[in-house]
């Protein structure tokens, strides 16, 4: 009787294991998480799943990004933001938004953040991230003649024969969202930027996101250079890994050192994008912005992710894709600060 009981047992536990794995392959083939609809994703904490290191979570620290669509399904009606107005004085606009509290990894609100989106400069996390996983900040960068004659959106004052850090070109990538400086980052490291980008590309699957092709390394607007805002909220995360990012997320403007042509060693200003960290724009007392990476262009809009902690302390990353004006964005995220964040 006792040898029957144990075989039964043992065969429930292998029944409910098979049964666990036909729901997860339900969840991987129905892309559950994923329909018109469903503007919000379920999210985990840390100490939940081992699954957490298959979207590239950050291993030494306490918190985890959110867990990919393709495993947690936790949409319910009363999160659905089906009638979240993006823009009040033309409703019918879309965009995405997403805020994050990045202390408790738990998402506050979210809206189309599965939604296709053009990402504009804030393509260059990936640029930035991909460097910093091949690259010394030390190592030193000649630039060439096809980066000197880069002219197209936003460049810096590079030029041919000038040699700079790695770190140095990071922040003038990061900062000024200088499009020259990826280049000259993407051909350091590959030789080519179209070899570069099937490292981004590849990177991305490493990560987990399934709805992202990245075409150049600048963010430039090209055809099918797309994401979701979910997929760079993990890039975001990832890139937070690394010291160097994060100290260069801190800064707002200066001077950064680099050698000419004839040898001579110069200085060059910078001033980031961010128009929060400018002073152009407020924002609500007792937040202190620890970094972010905007994006425009005529089809991405206005983009921003802004990476913010409170005066208790407490983290979050906010979203906002494909705002009309510069102001929209900005008024946009003070809302969803002064409603989620203080």
């Amino acid at each position: 009787m006792i040898r029957m009981w144990n075989d039964n047992r043992i065969n429930l536990q292998k029944m409910i294991s098979l049964g666990m794995v036909f729901v997860l392959l339900c969840a991987l083939l129905c892309g559950c998480g994923d329909s018109e609809d469903s503007g919000l994703m379920g999210n985990y904490r840390s100490s939940d799943s081992v699954l957490n290191t298959d979207i590239g979570a950050l291993r030494g620290a306490t918190f985890a990004p959110l867990l990919s669509q393709w495993f947690l399904c936790d949409v319910t009606e009363d999160q659905m933001t089906e009638n979240y107005v993006f823009d009040a004085e033309k409703e019918k606009r879309t965009g995405s938004v997403f805020v994050i509290d990045r202390t408790e990894n738990r998402l506050l609100f979210g809206y189309r953040m599965l939604d296709n989106a053009y990402p504009a400069s804030i393509t260059k996390l990936m640029t930035a991230l991909v460097t910093l996983k091949k690259c010394d900040p030390k190592e030193l960068v000649t630039i060439d003649e096809t980066v000197a004659k880069m002219t197209r959106g936003s460049v810096s004052e590079l030029k041919e024969g000038d040699v700079i850090t790695v770190y140095n070109l990071l922040i003038v990538l990061l900062t000024s969202s200088a499009n020259n400086a990826a280049v000259a980052l993407a051909r350091h490291i590959s030789g080519s930027e179209e070899a570069f980008v099937k490292l981004m590309n590849a990177e991305m699957d490493n990560l987990g996101t399934n709805k992202t092709n990245f075409v150049n390394c600048s963010g430039l607007q090209v055809d099918k250079h797309e994401t979701t805002a979910y997929d760079m909220y993990i890039v975001y995360q990832e890139c937070t890994k690394y010291p160097t990012f994060r100290e260069i997320m801190k800064l707002t403007g200066g001077e950064y050192e680099y050698t000419n042509a004839e040898g001579e060693q110069r200085v060059r200003a910078y001033s980031t994008t961010n128009c929060f960290k400018l002073g152009m724009y407020p924002y609500p007392e007792g937040i202190t912005i620890l970094g972010g990476k905007t994006g425009t262009t005529d089809r991405a809009g206005y983009c921003l992710i802004l990476h913010i902690k409170n005066a208790s302390g407490h983290e979050y990353i906010l979203g906002v894709f494909h705002c009309e004006t510069e102001a929209k964005l900005y008024n946009k995220m003070n809302e969803l600060m002064e409603q989620y964040c203080k």
